[in-house]
């Protein structure tokens, strides 16, 4: 398959990639988009890719908040990133608590593989950004090229070295201008 503008992605972890993690966020309130997302998703989705966001949710799981809160929080992500011309083909959520053991929650690859079938995505020519090794440890799984960002809990995961992204940025801005080098 070629390359098209049609085939290729960026799959994004939400919480500590595209908005701060402040851990269990369950309220519209609680959002706070990192500085640079809307201006490096504008690059990608201007060169073509289409975006997806893959996130564990398990604070549903665990009680913490609902299903409903996590799609009030996705709508206001779509206003908010709406309003700088940014459109997320779709929102892929694992509402599982981790011990569940299901097939949705990161690292498992399910999700950038549903997303692959369900849109035509050619996955060795995709990313998966992400700041947490299941993050890294899903694209991997998918053979999905990846790259771990500093912001969230990425310098900790780093530290660990538990798993060899493709890429390490500062944050999603670099991590796009890194995916955006040398490529039309």
């Amino acid at each position: 398959m070629s390359q098209t503008a049609s085939n290729r992605a960026v799959f994004l972890d939400r919480d500590g990639t595209i908005m701060e993690d402040s851990n269990y966020v369950g309220d519209v309130e609680r959002v706070l988009v990192i500085p640079s997302a809307a201006a490096a998703l504008q690059r990608l989705q201007a060169a073509g890719y289409k975006l997806f966001i893959i996130t564990n949710q398990s604070g549903v799981g665990r009680g913490y908040f609902t299903r409903e809160a996590v799609e009030s929080i996705h709508a206001h992500l779509d206003e908010h990133f709406g309003s700088h011309g940014v459109h997320f083909d779709r929102y892929y959520v694992c509402p599982h608590h981790p011990e569940d053991n299901c097939d949705c929650r990161k690292p498992k690859p399910k999700f950038l593989l549903d997303a692959a079938r369900e849109y035509g995505l050619d996955l060795p020519h995709c990313f998966m950004i992400g700041d947490r090794t299941s993050d890294i440890q899903a694209g991997i799984n998918a053979g999905v090229p990846a790259i771990l960002v500093l912001t969230g809990v990425g310098r900790e995961t780093l530290a660990k070295r538990e798993v060899k992204p493709n890429h390490v940025a500062e944050d999603i801005g670099a991590a796009a201008a890194w995916i955006l080098k040398d490529k039309p």
